[in-house]
């Protein structure tokens, strides 16, 4: 982006970085969270289902390649007219393809897969992507001037626009539009405001080689954030061929309900490694330090939550959702054992990239996604909680093997690097084990929301209780950083 410490303090823009991309976070997964809650009160998983399979080649462009396009831009740095031009028109020949494809393939796949309302949303959602480029630009240009708060707001109102469109819909005699226009309109919402903020329109005349070069960096970062979430997009796909729509639905209620934790606690750390890195590169033990500073507290806040929710699922699923969503609760538990992998698995391509291994990132990426959709197609079986931890084992073996390359690269022994993930670890396992037996011995026949929120609390002590006897400075270090405080 081409500031310096001379410009910017660095350590300012991060703490302003955290702060906004935290609220935001917390903001933005607390108010979907509800939004999502009273929309599934309203609408079968079916019609959730059928959104989830309409969305699943539209989010590869609308959400992947809209940041990938802004990180191209971004790193080719020129913000002249002409390469804005070129950046939109580049970025418009992917996206229109996939607008075109998905308004023709929509009735083709309604039909094939027996949903008549994905025949419905998917050419809805493949119009939304012609937005896509023009989103692009405009949010590089939000962030070329660190725009951590603008982002935010922009968030916080496409949210409430988006939602509050589609709980209108849902209690109206025409609730099966409800979730596409809660799409519609939160997409609406962000053009408009980046429109406001930024003036920026397209034009047709572009600088010479600037349309290449905007896709030589956009290819390569597309492919890496698309490959990284290609799991969870597979997984719904195969759902819906070897169970069934209402299957789907489940799937992704509970992911819904993991990603209300996940987002709020991973999202603030993934904006930490470019700035942090791009400060401290070439110095080796400096690099060390943030490698370790950022992945010990990940498994400072993953590991006690998703911890927390393998044991109080059931509760959570039965205060949250109806009955008709009963099954969400193995889905969930399975998810959140997948979820413990996230101080492992997945900061590895960032890590890499943010290390200069782009190569790497891209190859290891691949193998990873090929390797555990491989396994959720070969290996039969009969549950999709089965299907999930099935899919994420092959993940584990990889995400080890990705720690052992970084840890090369970084000089750092892979025991140093394991112990200090420890502390946090035997705090989440201590207060699952305490929480799941109090559960069983002192809690039985006990209403949901009492249970959930004993075993909330219970869970908080024990957890803050034990880093506080045996790890207190290494509890306070995590701290310090999720503040963005210097140390």
């Amino acid at each position: 982006m081409g500031w310096s410490m001379s410009e910017t303090s660095l350590a300012t823009a991060l703490r302003n970085g955290i702060a906004w991309n935290t609220i935001n976070a917390i903001f933005s997964q607390s108010a979907g969270f509800v939004i999502f809650l009273v929309l599934a009160r309203m609408l079968e998983p079916a019609v959730f289902g059928a959104v989830a399979l309409s969305a699943v080649i539209a989010d590869f462009i609308a959400n992947d390649g809209r940041y990938a396009g802004m990180d191209a831009i971004l790193q080719r740095g020129d913000f002249d007219k002409k390469s804005l031009n070129a950046a939109f028109i580049s970025l418009s020949l992917v996206a229109s393809p996939f607008a075109l494809f998905l308004v023709m393939a929509g009735p083709l796949i309604a039909g094939f897969e027996n949903a008549p309302l994905v025949g419905y949303y998917m050419p809805i959602f493949g119009l939304l992507l012609l937005f896509t480029p023009w989103l692009s630009v405009m949010d590089a240009l939000i962030m070329r001037e660190l725009g951590f708060k603008t982002f935010a707001k922009r968030n916080m109102i496409s949210t409430l626009a988006g939602g509050i469109a589609g709980i209108t819909l849902a209690f109206s005699p025409l609730a099966i539009w409800a979730l596409p226009a809660q799409r519609i309109v939160s997409t609406m919402a962000v053009v408009v405001f980046e429109f406001r903020h930024t003036g920026w329109l397209p034009g047709r005349h572009t600088k010479k080689g600037a349309c290449r070069e905007i896709l030589r960096r956009f290819l390569p970062l597309w492919m890496v954030a698309a490959i990284n979430i290609s799991m969870q997009r597979a997984a719904v796909l195969f759902f819906g061929i070897r169970f069934d729509g209402a299957t789907v639905g489940l799937f992704r209620a509970a992911d819904r309900i993991s990603e209300s934790l996940q987002n709020p606690l991973v999202s603030p750390l993934f904006a930490l490694w470019f700035p942090l890195m791009s400060k401290v590169r070439g110095n080796l033990a400096a690099e060390r330090e943030v490698f370790t500073a950022i992945i010990r507290t990940a498994a400072f806040v993953t590991l006690p939550a998703f911890t927390g929710l393998i044991v109080v699922a059931d509760d959570a699923v039965a205060l949250l959702l109806p009955s008709s969503y009963a099954g969400v609760a193995p889905i969930l538990r399975a998810v959140a054992i997948t979820s413990l992998m996230i101080p492992i698995v997945w900061f590895n391509p960032i890590a890499m990239n943010a290390l200069g291994l782009n190569r790497m990132s891209l190859q290891y990426s691949i193998i990873v996604a090929l390797t555990c959709i491989g396994a959720l197609v070969v290996i039969p079986t009969s549950t999709p909680g089965a299907a999930i931890l099935v899919m994420s084992s092959p993940a584990l073996v990889y995400g080890v093997i990705g720690n052992v390359l970084l840890l090369r690269r970084l000089n750092l022994q892979a025991k140093v690097h394991y112990m200090g993930l420890a502390p946090a670890a035997a705090a989440a396992l201590a207060m699952g084990v305490v929480v799941y037996y109090v559960q069983a011995t002192a809690m039985v026949g006990m209403q949901s929301s009492f249970r959930l929120a004993i075993s909330a609390s219970l869970g908080m002590v024990i957890y803050f209780g034990w880093l506080t006897c045996f790890s207190r400075s290494w509890m306070i270090e995590r701290i310090q950083l999720l503040r963005g405080q210097d140390r």
